[in-house]
């Protein structure tokens, strides 16, 4: 017998009804450990298939317009038990689709968000507090906190994003505010093709095939981690255990990743893998060049101190 179960069968008779009538809970009987060695995370490594979402989006037009939906998007949900939203959990993302002549009403909201472009046409924008942001495919799009934020299509091309928000952070801090545009589309003000917020994709590439693995904007948002990574064919990037979470999205070329409780998956332009923590996984270049985008709640760890702490298994995090 256990010193807790003896210590429950030694409590007087009524003494823990009488305690949870008054909301309370014995510390030395939990139902379940609430502490332990090692990070146990609940959320498991998936994949989204660009080829899927694009196919799905595009018979979502028949039915799904921008006055009727916030946004069209697709949200990948990670595929565990009576999970309804969240890809991972402080960060969830999502495919999104805005056809020629479409714009997605302005709106903001206390979670941090970013755009990275994966095709679109020379007249496509995100319009950031007024300011008009022209975009093209590669290029990753900065929406801090409480921005107001809408997109336009105003060329031929359908245009087609991946929309990354630590939403479920902010649910769980429970300091969510949202607020529609009063004028539904906020006027811009000026235009800044080369704002801030935007990171070019030709830029990007220059980096990763001079340095491999570049930062994105860094602290550009406070909770969100960005980082490009370029691979020549047979490059390979290690991680162990970490506790932060990932999400890797390839914008070029072929890659192989080998993650604990997955297995080997191929992944091409516009695909999605996400590594919770505490899974360790490998990357490998397939093609002669290949290109990623890792979004990350690393900030957030780093922030918290979390990343000094070191568990008792070998490459901790």
């Amino acid at each position: 017998m256990s010193q807790a179960a003896a210590l429950m069968n030694e409590a007087p008779a009524g003494f823990f009804e009488d305690l949870q009538a008054h909301a309370l809970s014995p510390g030395w009987a939990k139902k379940a450990p609430q502490m332990w060695p090692v990070p146990r995370p609940r959320f498991a490594p998936a994949v989204w298939r660009y080829a899927d979402a694009r196919a799905a989006l595009d018979r979502a037009c028949s039915f799904v317009s921008p006055e009727q939906a916030e946004r069209r998007n697709l949200i990948m949900v990670n595929p565990i038990a009576d999970n309804i939203y969240p890809t991972c959990r402080n960060l969830v993302a999502a495919y999104q689709l805005v056809l020629p002549g479409e714009t997605a009403r302005s709106h903001r909201h206390s979670p941090n968000a970013l755009r990275l472009i994966l095709d679109a046409g020379r007249e496509t924008f995100t319009i950031v507090n007024g300011v008009q942001v022209g975009v093209a495919p590669g290029d990753v799009v900065l929406t801090p906190s409480w921005h107001w934020h809408g997109h336009s299509n105003f060329g031929d091309e359908p245009a087609f994003w991946i929309d990354f928000l630590d939403v479920p952070l902010v649910q769980n801090l429970e300091c969510m505010y949202f607020e529609d545009h009063p004028q539904r589309n906020e006027p811009v003000t000026r235009c800044e093709p080369d704002s801030a917020l935007r990171t070019k994709g030709v830029d990007l590439e220059r980096g990763m095939r001079a340095q491999g693995t570049v930062d994105i904007a860094r602290g550009g948002l406070k909770t969100i981690g960005l980082q490009a990574i370029g691979l020549a064919q047979g490059d390979t990037q290690v991680r162990g255990k970490r506790i932060d979470n990932s999400l890797y999205t390839v914008t070029a070329g072929e890659v192989r990743m080998t993650v604990e409780h997955l297995g080997v998956v191929d992944l091409v332009r516009g695909d999605v893998i996400v590594i919770p923590g505490w899974h360790t996984s490998r990357i490998e270049g397939r093609s002669e060049w290949a290109q990623l985008i890792r979004v990350s709640d690393e900030p957030v760890m780093e922030a918290l101190g979390f990343r000094e702490v070191t568990g008792t298994e070998t490459d901790a995090g």
